[in-house]
Protein backbone atom coordinates (compact mmCIF):
# COMPACT_ATOMS: atom_id res chain seq x y z
CA UNK A 1 0.00 0.00 0.00
CA UNK A 2 1.12 3.81 -0.51
CA UNK A 3 -0.02 7.10 -1.73
CA UNK A 4 -0.04 8.66 -4.91
CA UNK A 5 -0.76 12.35 -5.77
CA UNK A 6 -3.55 12.92 -8.16
CA UNK A 7 -4.31 16.66 -9.06
CA UNK A 8 -2.72 17.61 -5.67
CA UNK A 9 -5.19 15.23 -3.36
CA UNK A 10 -3.24 12.30 -2.11
CA UNK A 11 -4.74 8.92 -3.30
CA UNK A 12 -3.92 5.81 -1.14
CA UNK A 13 -3.34 3.06 -2.97
CA UNK A 14 -5.22 -0.94 -2.07
CA UNK A 15 -2.36 -3.46 -1.53
CA UNK A 16 -1.20 -4.97 -4.87
CA UNK A 17 -2.62 -1.54 -6.43
CA UNK A 18 -0.51 0.39 -9.31
CA UNK A 19 -0.84 3.49 -10.95
CA UNK A 20 -0.67 3.15 -14.70
CA UNK A 21 -2.14 6.26 -16.38
CA UNK A 22 -3.19 9.89 -15.43
CA UNK A 23 -4.58 12.57 -17.37
CA UNK A 24 -6.88 15.22 -17.76
CA UNK A 25 -9.89 16.65 -19.97
CA UNK A 26 -8.61 19.12 -22.75
CA UNK A 27 -8.17 22.58 -21.37
CA UNK A 28 -9.39 25.63 -22.26
CA UNK A 29 -12.97 27.34 -23.22
CA UNK A 30 -14.38 24.80 -25.71
CA UNK A 31 -17.18 26.73 -27.32
CA UNK A 32 -20.50 24.36 -28.40
CA UNK A 33 -21.69 25.65 -31.53
CA UNK A 34 -25.44 24.43 -29.99
CA UNK A 35 -25.05 26.62 -26.78
CA UNK A 36 -24.00 29.66 -29.06
CA UNK A 37 -26.77 29.20 -31.30
CA UNK A 38 -29.48 28.93 -28.17
CA UNK A 39 -27.84 31.55 -26.43
CA UNK A 40 -28.26 34.30 -29.09
CA UNK A 41 -31.55 33.29 -30.08
CA UNK A 42 -32.81 32.93 -25.86
CA UNK A 43 -30.15 36.60 -25.74
CA UNK A 44 -32.68 37.87 -28.77
CA UNK A 45 -36.04 36.66 -27.55
CA UNK A 46 -35.40 38.72 -24.52
CA UNK A 47 -34.19 41.85 -25.95
CA UNK A 48 -37.36 41.68 -27.73
CA UNK A 49 -40.12 40.55 -24.80
CA UNK A 50 -38.11 43.41 -22.84
CA UNK A 51 -38.35 46.22 -25.28
CA UNK A 52 -42.72 45.66 -26.05
CA UNK A 53 -44.57 48.64 -24.84
CA UNK A 54 -45.65 47.20 -21.96
CA UNK A 55 -45.37 48.86 -18.56
CA UNK A 56 -41.44 49.05 -17.02
CA UNK A 57 -42.03 45.97 -14.44
CA UNK A 58 -44.79 43.72 -15.87
CA UNK A 59 -44.42 40.04 -16.35
CA UNK A 60 -43.36 40.14 -20.04
CA UNK A 61 -40.28 42.39 -19.01
CA UNK A 62 -39.40 40.47 -16.14
CA UNK A 63 -40.02 37.11 -17.98
CA UNK A 64 -37.74 39.15 -20.77
CA UNK A 65 -34.92 39.67 -18.20
CA UNK A 66 -34.89 36.04 -17.27
CA UNK A 67 -34.96 34.65 -20.50
CA UNK A 68 -31.97 37.28 -21.77
CA UNK A 69 -29.84 36.13 -18.22
CA UNK A 70 -30.35 32.70 -19.45
CA UNK A 71 -29.05 33.19 -22.66
CA UNK A 72 -26.18 35.22 -21.53
CA UNK A 73 -25.48 32.00 -19.53
CA UNK A 74 -25.37 30.02 -22.40
CA UNK A 75 -24.14 31.73 -25.14
CA UNK A 76 -20.87 33.13 -22.72
CA UNK A 77 -20.72 31.96 -18.72
CA UNK A 78 -21.44 28.07 -19.70
CA UNK A 79 -18.16 28.30 -21.51
CA UNK A 80 -16.11 29.71 -18.59
CA UNK A 81 -18.10 27.52 -16.23
CA UNK A 82 -17.00 24.10 -17.51
CA UNK A 83 -13.71 25.83 -18.51
CA UNK A 84 -13.30 26.07 -14.52
CA UNK A 85 -14.97 22.72 -13.81
CA UNK A 86 -12.42 20.85 -16.27
CA UNK A 87 -9.08 22.57 -15.25
CA UNK A 88 -9.77 21.55 -11.54
CA UNK A 89 -10.46 17.80 -13.04
CA UNK A 90 -8.18 14.92 -12.88
CA UNK A 91 -8.31 11.22 -14.29
CA UNK A 92 -6.22 8.14 -13.03
CA UNK A 93 -6.37 4.68 -13.87
CA UNK A 94 -4.63 1.73 -11.43
CA UNK A 95 -4.72 -1.76 -11.98
CA UNK A 96 -8.20 -1.91 -10.01
CA UNK A 97 -10.07 1.26 -9.90
CA UNK A 98 -10.83 4.55 -12.26
CA UNK A 99 -10.25 7.33 -10.41
CA UNK A 100 -11.78 10.55 -10.81
CA UNK A 101 -10.34 14.01 -8.46
CA UNK A 102 -12.42 16.65 -8.70
CA UNK A 103 -11.92 20.23 -6.88
CA UNK A 104 -13.47 18.96 -3.73
CA UNK A 105 -13.86 15.46 -3.93
CA UNK A 106 -12.33 12.25 -5.16
CA UNK A 107 -14.57 9.32 -6.03
CA UNK A 108 -12.81 5.74 -7.08
CA UNK A 109 -15.11 2.88 -9.46
CA UNK A 110 -13.15 -0.59 -8.86
CA UNK A 111 -12.61 -2.18 -12.44
CA UNK A 112 -14.28 -5.48 -12.83
CA UNK A 113 -15.00 -8.27 -15.54
CA UNK A 114 -18.48 -6.84 -15.01
CA UNK A 115 -17.72 -3.34 -16.08
CA UNK A 116 -19.57 -1.90 -19.02
CA UNK A 117 -17.19 0.44 -20.67
CA UNK A 118 -17.95 2.29 -23.87
CA UNK A 119 -16.01 4.85 -25.82
CA UNK A 120 -17.66 7.90 -27.65
CA UNK A 121 -15.96 9.34 -30.05
CA UNK A 122 -16.17 13.35 -31.32
CA UNK A 123 -14.15 16.38 -31.25
CA UNK A 124 -13.01 15.10 -28.17
CA UNK A 125 -13.68 11.59 -26.75
CA UNK A 126 -15.57 10.79 -23.31
CA UNK A 127 -14.62 7.18 -21.80
CA UNK A 128 -17.98 6.24 -19.87
CA UNK A 129 -17.73 3.46 -17.42
CA UNK A 130 -20.38 1.57 -15.54
CA UNK A 131 -21.36 -1.75 -13.81
CA UNK A 132 -23.47 -3.91 -15.27
CA UNK A 133 -27.08 -2.93 -15.32
CA UNK A 134 -28.09 -5.63 -13.01
CA UNK A 135 -25.84 -5.03 -10.30
CA UNK A 136 -25.46 -1.17 -10.97
CA UNK A 137 -28.08 -0.36 -8.27
CA UNK A 138 -26.04 -1.73 -5.22
CA UNK A 139 -23.03 -0.99 -7.05
CA UNK A 140 -23.20 2.79 -6.69
CA UNK A 141 -24.30 5.54 -9.02
CA UNK A 142 -25.00 5.15 -12.66
CA UNK A 143 -22.02 5.62 -15.45
CA UNK A 144 -19.46 7.79 -14.83
CA UNK A 145 -16.17 8.53 -17.09
CA UNK A 146 -13.59 10.20 -18.09
CA UNK A 147 -14.79 12.97 -20.39
CA UNK A 148 -13.03 15.19 -23.27
CA UNK A 149 -9.96 13.38 -23.86
CA UNK A 150 -7.58 13.72 -26.39
CA UNK A 151 -6.14 10.27 -26.34
CA UNK A 152 -9.78 8.34 -25.60
CA UNK A 153 -9.17 5.57 -27.79
CA UNK A 154 -5.49 4.78 -25.61
CA UNK A 155 -7.45 5.44 -22.70
CA UNK A 156 -10.65 2.78 -23.69
CA UNK A 157 -7.61 0.03 -24.71
CA UNK A 158 -6.17 0.54 -21.89
CA UNK A 159 -9.33 -0.21 -19.52
CA UNK A 160 -10.49 -2.81 -21.54
CA UNK A 161 -7.08 -4.82 -20.98
CA UNK A 162 -7.57 -3.98 -17.07
CA UNK A 163 -10.86 -5.66 -17.72
CA UNK A 164 -10.30 -8.39 -19.26
CA UNK A 165 -7.28 -9.25 -16.85
CA UNK A 166 -4.67 -8.64 -19.27
CA UNK A 167 -1.10 -6.90 -18.81
CA UNK A 168 -2.12 -5.02 -16.31
CA UNK A 169 -5.20 -6.61 -14.81
CA UNK A 170 -4.67 -8.22 -11.61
Amino acid sequence: MGKVDIGGKPVQLNDGEMMIWQGRPVQGILRNPAHIISGIALLGLGFWLISGRNAPLSGTTILGLAVLLAGVYLAYFHAIVEKNRRASTFYAITNQRAIFAYSLRILAYPLSPRSCIELKNGRFDTVIIAEDRRSRVSQGPGPIGFGHLENGQEVYDLLMDIKGRGKYGT
